[in-house]
């Protein structure tokens, strides 16, 4: 049995509106209506249930991130470059495999040890 899960809940079986930017067979990109980060906001799910990166099988995982890549792709094209995470654990706040792939204002910025200081 798995968690609620607002992937395969709502958004595959398109109970929510998204904007999708790919969907294949297994694997479905998308914005969300309320993006979390970033001027751009992408989020990869496979439309089968995964619990987590720890869990992904390999060959679902070569499909997940040839998606990722070509998002990828298209964000840098336009926005000059991204990021692309995932959450494990406890900071996993939906326990279904997911990718953001996220640019602009409001993404995690790394800082030097100098910048931490000051």
């Amino acid at each position: 049995m798995r968690d609620a899960d607002w992937y395969c809940d709502e958004v595959i079986p398109r109970l929510v509106e998204v904007d999708v930017v790919i969907e294949t067979d297994q694997i479905l990109a998308f914005r969300p209506p309320d993006p979390g980060f970033g001027v751009e906001h992408v989020i990869v799910v496979p439309k089968k249930h995964v619990r987590s990166l720890l869990e992904l099988d390999p060959v679902l995982g070569a499909g997940l991130l040839e998606v990722v890549q070509a998002v990828a792709q298209q964000v840098v094209s336009e926005h000059g470059g991204c990021q692309v995470l995932t959450t494990l654990g406890n900071e996993q706040h939906n326990k279904h495999l997911h990718m953001h792939v996220a640019a602009g204002a409001g993404v995690a910025r790394f800082v030097t040890r100098s910048e931490l200081r000051e």
